[in-house]
């Protein structure tokens, strides 16, 4: 798979998106935006609720699916294992077994070499 890296926010959620009043233009609020696969942002989204299932199509007919598209769930899994793992350090155990279960399928599912 060959990606070239984005500006991408880490904390993609309902709550740090907005419209520009002005220009009518959509905007995000995150002082902790890296550069990054479009989909870690994604996954972040539906991790967390609150953006409408349409948003993720329209987004899809505009910048498709990485190869292999039928790998989307497993990559969605492994960006937001890093999120479950953070907010089981930071928060304490509820999010173990959001972890374990990412961990799980993405153990099941990617071939052993």
């Amino acid at each position: 798979m060959s990606r070239t890296p984005q500006c991408d926010s880490r904390k993609f959620q309902s709550g740090n998106t907005g419209i520009d009043r002005a220009t009518g233009a959509p905007v995000i609020f995150d002082p902790s935006s890296y550069f990054g696969h479009n989909e870690a942002d994604l996954a972040i989204g539906r991790m967390f609720g609150g953006i409408p299932e349409s948003f993720y199509t329209t987004y899809h007919e505009h910048l498709p699916k990485s190869e292999p598209r039928e790998q989307y769930g497993l990559r969605q899994d492994l960006y937001q294992l890093y999120h479950y793992l953070n907010h089981t350090v930071m928060f304490g155990g509820a999010y173990a077994g959001s972890v374990r279960q990412k961990m799980d399928r993405l153990l099941k599912e990617v071939p052993d070499k």
